[in-house]
């Protein structure tokens, strides 16, 4: 049997794969993932977004829709929202699935841990998780490959830089998700910029010494139990990513790495964390070391190609958080892989300014799912190709894409 989850509420009904779950953020392509996998389980699915154009709502599984104010913007409005959906609801399981939906979640569980439960870390583990500085630093004491990292305090020009972690480095928001907010230093001029760049955010920044090409970026997915004990793991290698060099992934592969896998498993239980997360690698060409970059500690971009290659995590974690046996996950096959043709391929396109290999315009492979393209469940493509002609026009969906930037600090209304 699996251990309990650390904040389970009263029981209400039967522990049985009739339940139901709500899942916040449904605009992003891994919330649809999410919505199939749980709907294809049984699951009764509220999805919840700030956009009446949320690509999830139109998915088949998607039994209810919630509209709600943007946790960005109006943070105390969101929590009442989200407070009264989940007294409503009866649900079973909570899961945010962008990470500043996640933290003002976290920070503010008493409000929800009463009616349903939240399978996520307690928030101070969930913080350092989620934390570039903290995590390096977890990474250093577990004696693992961790990049040279400095903390740049907000508001702050510090040139010793220049000498640690040295040049060329990358300056990425200290809490952020995506490719927002990075900043690649190759000389002091770009250094001078970005300053620039950053000093009206107010934001905290962290220096990572730069990994250079030639390796690959791989990412580890863990569901993990208390005790530092591993429930599901997969590993993936990103072929493509928008914007290059530092965003999510448009095209990744199912890969094996027994290296950067069991340097995940360690890290994540030197942080003591408990749910699901996603480790993220480079291998350095110079060493062929996998060099840990940072943790997501949430449910992360390539979700479809694990739920495809037979390692359901948005299932497993279900069960999890309400005690159910955990099925031991098929050992997923090499080289299968999925996309995200729209939009993230088609920017990755014109990024490169079209000099893109020819497997680029192989649309149909045996080997290769499409992130939102399903025949079973069509509507959510067409969603988000609606999504995007309406983006010029819509402040929500606007409102949406700038939640990706780095949340600032907590909220306890």
């Amino acid at each position: 049997m699996p251990e309990p989850t650390p904040n389970t509420p009263k029981a209400r009904r039967p522990l049985l794969l009739t339940g139901r779950v709500l899942v916040t953020d449904g605009h992003w392509t891994k919330t649809v993932a999410a919505v199939r996998a749980l709907g294809r389980a049984g699951l009764h699915v509220t999805v919840g977004e700030t956009s009446r154009l949320a690509a999830a709502f139109f998915s088949r599984h998607a039994h209810r829709r919630v509209v709600y104010p943007s946790p960005r913007t109006r943070p105390r409005r969101f929590l009442a929202a989200l407070e009264r959906a989940v007294r409503r609801g009866d649900f079973d399981v909570l899961i945010p699935m962008e990470l500043q939906t996640l933290l003002l979640v976290s920070v503010n569980r008493d409000r929800f841990l009463p009616h349903v439960r939240f399978p996520f870390a307690p928030d101070p583990v969930l913080r350092r998780a989620a934390s570039k500085w903290h995590a390096a630093e977890a990474a250093r004491r577990a004696g693992l490959p961790v990049p040279r990292t400095r903390l740049l305090p907000r508001g702050t020009r510090d040139w010793s830089l220049l000498d640690d972690p040295g040049l060329p480095l990358v300056l990425k928001p200290e809490y952020g998700e995506g490719g927002r907010g990075l900043y690649y230093c190759r000389s002091e001029e770009d250094l001078g910029r970005a300053f620039e760049r950053i000093e009206p955010t107010g934001r905290t920044y962290v220096a990572q010494e730069w990994i250079p090409p030639g390796g690959d970026p791989l990412g580890v997915s863990l569901l993990m139990g208390p005790g530092g004990r591993t429930h599901a793991r997969f590993t993936h290698r990103r072929l493509r990513e928008y914007p290059p060099g530092g965003g999510p992934s448009t095209l990744r592969e199912v890969f094996r790495h027994p290296a950067a896998e069991a340097a995940a498993e360690r890290l994540l239980a030197e942080l003591d964390f408990t749910g699901v997360a996603m480790v993220e690698f480079k291998v350095d060409p110079r060493d062929g070391r996998p060099v840990i970059l940072e943790v997501n500690p949430r449910f992360w971009g390539s979700l479809p190609l694990a739920v495809a290659a037979g390692v359901n995590f948005p299932v497993l974690l279900y069960r999890w958080a309400v005690g159910l046996p955990l099925p031991k996950p098929p050992t997923p096959r090499p080289g299968l892989k999925a996309r995200c043709l729209v939009p993230g391929d088609l920017l990755h396109l014109v990024a490169a300014r079209g000099r893109v290999s020819r497997d680029f315009w192989r649309l149909r492979d045996p080997d290769t799912r499409c992130d939102l393209l399903d025949p079973e469940d069509p509507a959510p493509f067409f969603a988000r190709l609606l999504s995007l002609a309406a983006l010029p026009y819509d402040p929500q969906l606007k409102a949406v894409l700038k939640r990706r930037e780095a949340p600032r600090g907590k909220l306890r209304p």
